[in-house]
């Protein structure tokens, strides 16, 4: 019996230290690449102005992309960094709760809508980015060209009533930013939005002719009041007759493959997700058996034992052994990590990243080794200092 019993003793104790060994990494990547907190917090460390600030200066100069268009770029992304990564944590969590199977389905097109797509975005970023002033400087350079070469001299009065545009600007460009982002990506299978210039004519009429009433060409320096609204009219019958009426924006304007590029990317990517939550599923599941298993060994082992020091030295001693080896290996791949990661190739601002990154995903099996250790010598300490009652007589 005593040999059958021994016999059993060390099954159970060789499957409990295989179980420990297989727990530990099995916990880091729940604690870690399953956890949508500790991605979205590890999201939140890494510096992406700086990291598109490295990017784009290593870019060589383009007339493309010229230096203002990188600095705008660039002072725009530091701008909205808190918000954009606020956005991609709330995607994240979405997709984490389709991955764990808190929610049945996945609309990736959807998600982005709702977060670094969404209305609320945009205008953050039609503002931050100053899009309204592009569309200036174009009605600029559009409306100038229309001025007889030797009257130049009146493109002064649009230098002061262009920038009156500016709010309608940015409202026409919120309003169309809802249909762009369905047609792209592809809610809609047409686009067509049609704005109306004719709000743009008033707002710039009034302006211009503001300007021009209060400083009047030299010729007209001494004209009437009648005189100078003839003139003005004049003027800007000229300008306002090049103007159209709407501005349309349909498929030809962004390109009719962009849809089609975009659905066949998320179609792509909710296959690989759907995939990777079956994966997911199988692993979460052996995970709890395996903590199921480790309870029932421990549970067995306990039995076998029938007595309270031996048992609670044989499971010290390997806990400690099995918590400390890991400790120590983790320790020694901490220092590995910070030492010779091959980071030298990438931005600055990845090269302090990602080792990091590579620790704190060791954090969490360097806390649990550090415990299964500490329980075990307390596990060992019972051991020595538990004394059985004595027998009743």
């Amino acid at each position: 019996m005593k040999v059958l019993r021994g016999f059993a003793l060390n099954i159970l104790s060789f499957l409990f230290i295989l179980s420990l060994m297989l727990i530990g990494p099995a916990f880091m990547l729940n604690s870690t690449a399953l956890n949508p907190r500790f991605i979205v917090t590890e999201l939140g460390r890494l510096d992406i102005s700086a990291l598109v600030e490295e990017i784009i200066s290593e870019q060589p100069p383009s007339s493309d992309f010229p230096a203002e268009m990188q600095t705008a770029l660039i002072q725009t992304v530091d701008k909205l960094e808190p918000q954009l990564k606020q956005e991609v944590g709330t995607a994240v969590s979405s997709i984490y709760d389709y991955l764990l199977g808190k929610t049945e389905s996945l609309d990736l097109a959807l998600i982005l809508k709702n977060t670094i797509l969404s209305k609320e975005f945009i205008a953050s970023l039609v503002k931050e980015a100053d899009v309204a002033s592009s569309f200036k400087q174009y009605f600029k350079d559009e409306l100038t060209e229309e001025i007889p070469p030797d009257q130049q001299y009146l493109a002064r009065y649009l230098d002061e009533a262009i920038p009156r545009l500016e709010p309608w600007i940015e409202e026409q460009v919120n309003i169309a930013a809802g249909p762009v982002v369905d047609y792209i990506l592809g809610e809609k299978p047409t686009l067509r939005v049609v704005v109306s210039l004719e709000p743009m004519k008033a707002i710039l009429r009034v302006s211009t002719r503001e300007a021009f009433l209060k400083s009047p060409p030299p010729e007209l320096a001494t004209a009437s009041a009648a005189e100078l609204d003839r003139s003005f009219n004049d003027y800007y019958q000229k300008i306002a007759a090049e103007i159209s009426a709407t501005l349309e924006i349909d498929e030809s304007t962004l390109g009719p493959d962009i849809p089609a590029s975009i659905t066949l990317a998320l179609s792509d990517a909710e296959a690989g997700l759907t995939q990777a939550r079956e994966i997911i599923g199988y692993f979460r599941l052996g995970y709890i058996l395996l903590i199921i298993f480790i309870l029932l060994l421990i549970l067995g082992i306990v039995l076998l034992y029938r007595e309270v020091r031996r048992t609670t030295r044989n499971l010290g001693i390997t806990f400690l052994v099995c918590g400390g080896l890991d400790y120590i290996g983790i320790l020694i791949g901490k220092y590995i990590l910070r030492t010779y990661l091959p980071v030298a190739d990438l931005p600055s601002s990845l090269q302090s990243w990602l080792p990091q990154l590579a620790v704190n995903c060791l954090r969490p099996l360097e806390m649990l080794s550090l415990g299964v250790a500490i329980g075990g010598i307390a596990l060992i300490i019972v051991s020595f200092v538990y004394r059985p009652r004595p027998a009743l007589p």
